[in-house]
């Protein structure tokens, strides 16, 4: 019976002691909205409601990257990726995993799945350290980002002063027999890929 009427007791503290708690947070948000008004802090019923961003064509976009969203039939791909990190020497030249995933796709689709190159329509959306893929060497150069984001140019063996994933690997010429190693449909140079029609955004 005493145990039971301290467990009581004890249950009747807690109550008061969150009754307690309560009126404090009550009276806190009471001062502070009290304060918002002083000073004129707007009232959530006055705030604007902002619309969403988007990318209307012919307003925002180039011609070539209109000409992507208004692609009717055929295949459409998106690729992005937020790290510049994600690269892999090959030889003397560093590739990137996005590159070379969207060089299967267009390849994939191109030849096990015979369609028109008109009919795959390909975008890729950079975005945090990956936007290094669409800046200029002089950017590479006078921000030193080879030497911020770790990437070695493999033909210096130095840290990278300009766009080590933008230029052709094979040359813009080469064979374009889907066989050949080296061949133009085993490019993952940025400049073979616009080359096959892939839009670059950042």
């Amino acid at each position: 019976m005493g145990s039971t009427g301290g467990a009581t007791l004890e249950s009747e503290k807690r109550i008061r002691s969150r009754l307690k708690r309560r009126t404090v947070l009550k009276l806190g948000a009471m001062a502070t909205a009290a304060v918002g008004a002083a000073i004129g802090v707007p009232k959530v019923e006055t705030t604007r409601t902002v619309a969403a961003h988007n990318l209307p064509p012919d307003q925002f976009g180039s011609p070539t990257y209109d000409a992507v969203l208004r692609a009717d039939g055929g295949v459409k791909g998106i690729f992005q990726s937020p790290h510049v990190e994600a690269a892999v020497p090959a030889g003397k030249v560093l590739n990137h995993l996005l590159l070379v995933q969207l060089k299967n796709w267009l390849n994939g689709f191109e030849f096990s799945y015979q369609m028109a190159p008109g009919d795959l329509h390909t975008v890729v959306a950079t975005y945090a350290s990956a936007n290094l893929f669409t800046y200029a060497d002089a950017a590479w150069e006078r921000y030193r980002l080879g030497e911020k984001y770790g990437l070695t140019d493999p033909e210096t063996g130095a840290p990278a002063t300009r766009n080590v994933f933008w230029s052709s690997r094979f040359g813009l010429d080469a064979s374009r027999d889907p066989e050949n190693p080296q061949g133009f449909y085993q490019d993952v140079g940025i400049e073979a890929l616009q080359q096959r029609g892939t839009v670059f955004l950042t």
